[in-house]
């Protein structure tokens, strides 16, 4: 049988038939098992056949593999599922630069793409592998309004150099605390909280001495103790 090629400057040029083309599937199902335990039967060694306890023992291994395989995907799948509406920070490689960057946020929803979840984080889409921590709604309440608390103290001079000028923006933060929860209050590092009971201290003198030595109903006079 002839074969027909194109040719081009006086010489043959290799085709590529749409069927080997296909893109490959890694994924071997029960079909595929089945198609080579049947080529393993047909060809095997007549003189030294393979039992039939081995060909059933072939079968159990791929089905135990097959059912682990599925209860990872269930679990990869709930575990997905599970951190919708949760505050998380993904890293991300770039295939192109290969620079690792992170994001923060809500997971809005997840989508499911050849059987894979991903994640949906401010409209950008992630895979539930970048995943680097998660944090619970209470939690980042707590952080994000002891990084204003702190950021606010930091903005404040310091206890030596205070005067009566500051007194609304010292109050102001004494009500802040003061409506703050336990654990709330945790998460205020120490350097912060020593530097804010020292500029309360000081605002309750600098207030007792503008009313002659004694303090105006209202003041930081009750805070000094909550701090």
């Amino acid at each position: 049988m002839a074969l027909i090629g194109a040719v081009e400057n006086g010489k043959y040029v290799e085709t590529t038939s749409s069927e080997d083309t296909k893109p490959a599937n890694n994924n071997l199902g029960y079909d595929q098992f089945l198609q080579l335990l049947c080529a393993e039967m047909q060809y095997q060694d007549p003189l030294e056949p393979t039992s039939n306890t081995e060909y059933v023992a072939q079968l159990a291994t791929f089905s135990q593999m097959e059912a682990t395989l599925n209860m990872q995907n269930t679990m990869l799948n709930n575990n997905a599922n599970g951190l919708v509406g949760q505050y998380v920070i993904v890293k991300s490689t770039s295939d192109i630069t290969g620079e690792t960057s992170a994001a923060a946020g809500y997971v809005d929803y997840v989508q499911y793409e050849n059987n894979t979840p991903y994640l949906y984080i401010n409209g950008n889409r992630y895979s539930i592998d970048d995943v680097f921590q998660v944090a619970d709604a209470e939690y980042m309440e707590a952080s994000t309004l002891a990084d204003a608390f702190k950021n606010s103290v930091k903005n404040l001079p310091e206890a030596k150099d205070l005067t009566a000028i500051w007194r609304e923006d010292v109050e102001n933060l004494v009500k802040i605390y003061d409506n703050f929860n336990a654990y709330q209050k945790s998460m205020i590092d120490d350097e912060t909280m020593e530097k804010f009971e020292a500029i309360v201290v000081k605002m309750s003198q600098i207030i007792g001495e503008s009313n002659g030595g004694t303090q105006e109903d209202g003041a930081t006079e009750g805070t000094v103790d909550t701090v």
